[in-house]
């Protein structure tokens, strides 16, 4: 590999980390050390968290999350969800969420739509598009919220009740 190559590549993997290293305060169930690297070993996080959203404040531990990733544009987590547990139906109007079902089956209503969604399966429901998940099994999935306006951290600190 050339000298010209390794300083491409090294470049580029410096504009990475900046995209993470640029989140500076508190992220919202995300465990502060964490904050700000572009690798966060799953071994270090333990256990999961009740999270109370902000659009219904009665759903305390309908999830309980551990969040995995955090920059301005986008929060990876992953959330249990026990048995029969149902959130209210719901849009948010700043991201688009793509989650993957890691365990678990849970009944899924996007839109006007319900689908039953099984370990191994993938699902998104864009920006402004009500949705809502009721756990047919307790499930965990692992879910990504992109925000294609940035403001990620400051919107995710919100709707978990942070701010």
């Amino acid at each position: 590999m050339s000298t010209i190559d390794k300083k491409n590549i090294h470049s580029r993997i410096e504009e990475r980390k900046k995209i993470i290293s640029t989140v500076k305060g508190p992220v919202a169930f995300m465990r502060p050390e964490d904050i700000g690297n572009v690798v966060v070993r799953s071994s270090s996080i333990s256990g999961y968290l009740p999270i109370t959203p902000s659009y219904a404040t009665n759903e305390v531990g309908v999830d309980s999350i551990k969040v995995l990733m955090a920059t301005d544009s986008l929060i990876c987590f992953e959330s249990f969800r026990p048995q029969g547990a149902i959130d209210a139906a719901h849009s948010h109007p700043d991201h688009h969420s793509i989650a993957y079902q890691k365990q678990g089956r849970v009944k899924m209503k996007i839109g006007s739509e319900i689908f039953t969604i099984e370990e191994g399966d993938t699902y998104f429901h864009p920006l402004g598009i009500i949705h809502q998940h009721e756990a047919i099994e307790d499930s965990i999935r692992i879910e990504t919220k992109i925000f294609p306006n940035g403001g990620a951290i400051a919107s995710w600190n919100s709707l978990v009740g942070l701010n």
